[in-house]
Parts: C-alpha cells; sequence; structure tokens
C-alpha cells in the first residue's frame, strides 16, 4: 500500500470516530462513499469531502481544487437548501489523528451540512408508495421560481456544447463495453442522441433565444430532494463542473423524470413534467426533453460503471450497481424507440365561469398531460404576471388570434413529442374548435370537445369570485352576456367529438363524465 493510500486509510478510520467531532460529541458516526465522496453522517450533521479523484469529468486531486470546490458546493447548494448547508471546515491532522478539532495542520476540507430526515427525501416517500402528485406538483413550481431566478448561461445550450457533452459520455463508458452495456446498445443510442441534435438543432437553438438555458442544479434526483414542512429541499448540485450544471431547464428536470421511469413509475414522471411546463410557461420543452431524458439514463449509467469497476467499492455495492448500469444504459436505449402516440386531444370550452380551467386542470392530473391555457398565454403575450389583469387591447380580434396561434404551436410541439394534449379556452367559434379538431387528426389522434355547462346562480357565483381575487383569468361578470352572445352552438362536430359536461357538482364527477366518452 502507498504513502497516499495509507494517509487516505487512516483518515478515514479517524473520521469514523465520534471524537474526530467537536462538542457535542455525537453518538455514532456511519460513513458513506459515492463515485466523488467521502460522507460521514453524525447524529446531527453530515460532513462531507471530496475523494482525490480524477475521472475526466471532475478533478479533486489537490487540496486547492477540494477546498475550491467545497466553497462553490455551499455557495450553489443555499440557492435551493439555504438553511442546510452550514459551511467549509477544514479536516486538520493533530496529535490525536485527523478530526475537526482546532489544533494541527490542515489536511483537507469539508463541507458541513444539517442533516435531513431520510424519511423525507423522494427517494424514500417513492419506496413506501408515499410519493404523491402533490409532492411534485410543490416541487416543479419550486424549481419553476428557481430557474426564473438562477443565472442565464446561454453559451451551454449552443449545439456543439451539447454534442460535445454527448460525445464525451460515450467515450467515457466505451471502457464497460461488454461488461455492462453491449456494444450494439451504445451504437443505437449514440446515433439516436447525435442524430436528434443534427435534426432537430432548431429546437434546441430556439431553446436559447426562450432564455431556457440556466445555470441549474445538474443532478435532480429522487435522494436530493426533501420535503419538509416548507418548501421542498434540493440538494447536492454539481458544483465540481459548471458545464455539467448549466445546461437547458428540460435537462434538469429530465434527470427526475428519468428517475421516476426507472422505478416503474412513469406516470409520476409525466405528471411532474406536465406540472412545470404549465409553471414555468414552457410546453416547448417537449421538443428536447426525451433527449435529454435518455441522456440523463445514460449519465446515470455511467456513473454506476465507475462504481462497479472501482477496486474500492465493496464487492457486495459494485455487483449492485453493475446490475444498475445495465438497467440504466437499457433504459436509455428505450427512449431511441419513441412514444406511440395514442393520446388524445381535449379541447375544454364554454362559458366563462362554467369551470372550464378548472376541468382542464383536472383532466391534464388524470392523464398526466400538460394543460395549454389561452389565459396564461394571452397573459405572457401581454408581458403581465398570471394574477394581473390583462389590458383591454388583449382582448382585440388580432390579439385574440395571436393567443390561438401560440395555443395551437405549443399543442403540436406536445403531440409531436408523442403525448396527449389538453386545451383550455372558450372555444365560442366554430372555427377554434375545427382548428383543434384538424390538429388531432393531423396527427392521427383522437378528438374530444368538452362544453362545460353550470347552474346560472353557481356561473355568476364564479364570476364574482373571480373578481374579487387574483386569478388567471380576468374575464369577470360584466363579460358574461357578450361572451354568451358570441358562443356559436357547436354542429360541426362529429358523433363523439362533442360532450357536454355539468361542472355544478364536485370536479371528480366532471372529470368521470369525460373518462366514460373518452378515457384519457
Amino acid at each position: 500500500m502507498g504513502t497516499k493510500e495509507k494517509q487516505a486509510r487512516s483518515l478515514l478510520d479517524d473520521l469514523r470516530r465520534p471524537e474526530a467531532y467537536p462538542a457535542p460529541r455525537p453518538s455514532q458516526v456511519t460513513q458513506v462513499t459515492t463515485h466523488i465522496s467521502w460522507v460521514f453522517l453524525t447524529d446531527r450533521d453530515v460532513w462531507k469531502l471530496k475523494r482525490p479523484v480524477d475521472y475526466g469529468f471532475v478533478n479533486y486531486t489537490t487540496l486547492e481544487r477540494r477546498r475550491r470546490c467545497c466553497e462553490d458546493e455551499v455557495r450553489l447548494n443555499r440557492r435551493l437548501a439555504p438553511d442546510v448547508y452550514l459551511g467549509v471546515v477544514p479536516v486538520r491532522l493533530g496529535p490525536e489523528g485527523y478530526g475537526f478539532g482546532a489544533d494541527g495542520e490542515i489536511a483537507d476540507y469539508a463541507v458541513r451540512m444539517r442533516r435531513l430526515a431520510d424519511e423525507h427525501s423522494a427517494e424514500a416517500l417513492l419506496r413506501r408508495g408515499a410519493l404523491t402528485p402533490d409532492h411534485l406538483a410543490r416541487l416543479a413550481g419550486r424549481l419553476a421560481r428557481f430557474f426564473d431566478n438562477t443565472g442565464s448561461a446561454p453559451e451551454a445550450g449552443a449545439i456543439k456544447v451539447i454534442r460535445d457533452n454527448v460525445v464525451e459520455n460515450f467515450v467515457q463508458v466505451e471502457p464497460f463495453v461488454g461488461r455492462f452495456v453491449s456494444p450494439d446498445t451504445l451504437d443505437a443510442v449514440r446515433a439516436w442522441q447525435l442524430g436528434i441534435l443534427a435534426r432537430h438543432a432548431d429546437r434546441f437553438r430556439g431553446r436559447v433565444e426562450q432564455g431556457r438555458i440556466r445555470d441549474g442544479h445538474g443532478d435532480l434526483r429522487l435522494e436530493h430532494v426533501y420535503f419538509e414542512d416548507a418548501e421542498p429541499i434540493v440538494i447536492d448540485c454539481v458544483e465540481f463542473n459548471e458545464r455539467l450544471r448549466r445546461g437547458d431547464v428540460a435537462a434538469d428536470v429530465a434527470f427526475l423524470a428519468m428517475e421516476l421511469t426507472a422505478r416503474s413509475r412513469a406516470d409520476l414522471a409525466d405528471r411532474f413534467l406536465a406540472t412545470f411546463a404549465v409553471e414555468s410557461d414552457d410546453h416547448d420543452l417537449y421538443g428536447v426533453v426525451d433527449f435529454y431524458t435518455g441522456y440523463r439514463a445514460w449519465v446515470r449509467g455511467k456513473v454506476a460503471a465507475f462504481l462497479a469497476a472501482d477496486s474500492s467499492t465493496p464487492p457486495e455495492k459494485a455487483a449492485r450497481k453493475a446490475e444498475e448500469a445495465q438497467s440504466l444504459f437499457t433504459l436509455a436505449r428505450s427512449y431511441v424507440q419513441g412514444r406511440l402516440g395514442v393520446l388524445p386531444v381535449i379541447a375544454v370550452g364554454g362559458l366563462i365561469g362554467s369551470g372550464k380551467s378548472t376541468l382542464a386542470e383536472a383532466l391534464g392530473q388524470a392523464g398526466g398531460v400538460p394543460v395549454v391555457s389561452s389565459d396564461r398565454i394571452r397573459k405572457v403575450l401581454a408581458g403581465i404576471r398570471a394574477t394581473e389583469r390583462a389590458p383591454e387591447g388583449a382582448y382585440s380580434a388580432a390579439f385574440s388570434a395571436r393567443t390561438f396561434d401560440e395555443v395551437f404551436r405549443r399543442a403540436a410541439v406536445v403531440l409531436d413529442s408523442g403525448r396527449g394534449v389538453v386545451l383550455d379556452a372558450t372555444f365560442r367559434d366554430r372555427a377554434l374548435r375545427l382548428r383543434a379538431r384538424d390538429l388531432a387528426r393531423r396527427r392521427g389522434r383522437r378528438f374530444l370537445f368538452v362544453e362545460t355547462v353550470c347552474d346560472e346562480a353557481t356561473l355568476r357565483e364564479r364570476l364574482r369570485r373571480r373578481e374579487a381575487g387574483p386569478s388567471v383569468s380576468d374575464a369577470g361578470e360584466a363579460l358574461l352576456d357578450r361572451v354568451r352572445a358570441e358562443f356559436e352552438p357547436v354542429t360541426e362536430l362529429g358523433v363523439g367529438e362533442h360532450v357536454r359536461v355539468d361542472t355544478t357538482g364536485p370536479r371528480e364527477a366532471a372529470v368521470r363524465a369525460v373518462l366514460a366518452v373518452l378515457p384519457v
């Protein structure tokens, strides 16, 4: 055993002792080894050291690099976990060995964190069947706000940058071909990912123009997400390589979607993406998210392969990681086939206050598909927040035409990804309803127009409540008579393409009425 290996062994042995920690001493210390870190869990805190490894995409081989990356880890992770990352502390070599005392020469650095309860992680919740769509909806909203406020990084969205990342990813897996991944799987996934970049470069350029390239998280996994009483907490972003952290927001959320899919919960993955698309006003993510989901599966397969092949990994864990790598490489290949594209187009319309938006949202949740709302788009185009009143000009004929052009453009992006979509608008014009049906027919999808109705008293009470408080829609009671007069009777649709649903009662009853006609 060499000198560095002996020092590392001594360091790990010493830090497993409660005496190595400041008062009050922990009752016990548990060590966890990852591919890039040594983590020591105490009663209240977590102490995380960088392993002196160089995998190409991460290099912790010098003390200065490790110190700097510890500082970056604290700074960057406080964005989504502000009260978890307590600071950077030196590891000192004193008379009694390595520890976190005040005396001795600095031998290394560690990140000190507040220890989060294991049972609150998304990983633990999923394992015991307790991770719900509500958890993921809260996370989607938190992430949407985070991406709105984090730094823009347009250079990271360049096709060359993305392609270089993809190529590097495959190069780093090549040593494991024949061991953890078959040659034909590597060839198929590589050809598909590079082909997407070549054939659909306009989609990726569009993401740059839309401002969707951000300094994000880079490692959005189930085990890094926690649900306490307040907002969701997300820890352990990629601090060691900004190239792997900065990129399309779709690449970040794709990581979590991939993990859910890998755990046989594609339903939760779809719900999470659909909610994030609405919360972030980003339906264009569907043009690239499957590419990024396959990419993330390959990344995780690569990391598992590194651990499986590492001689310091305990045999039982190495065998588990080898199986995990094989499974993830297979998952990456599954995205090559694409989705079947059989889910319908559901257009939900009706008088203002008739419950169309509430029902549209519920149908989207039931089917795990995104909702494209004309009210939200109108306000985006007007440059105002969702809860503000739209200016009068936002209801002109020209502005309405622009709004619906955007509704149908976004819906087409979603459908072309192989998913279904719910459209939320009044659809008072026959021409708009026929346009929605044509959108579905051109892609071989079934179409259903759901016309929402309710009794007059309920209708007017809803509109009065809307006027009294913040709402995505700002159409109030004063507009009711006008909208009713302009609503063209539904005579243009065929059998099975139109259903009237009473929303006066519980939302669940209205959803069941739609599903009875056309399962989502």
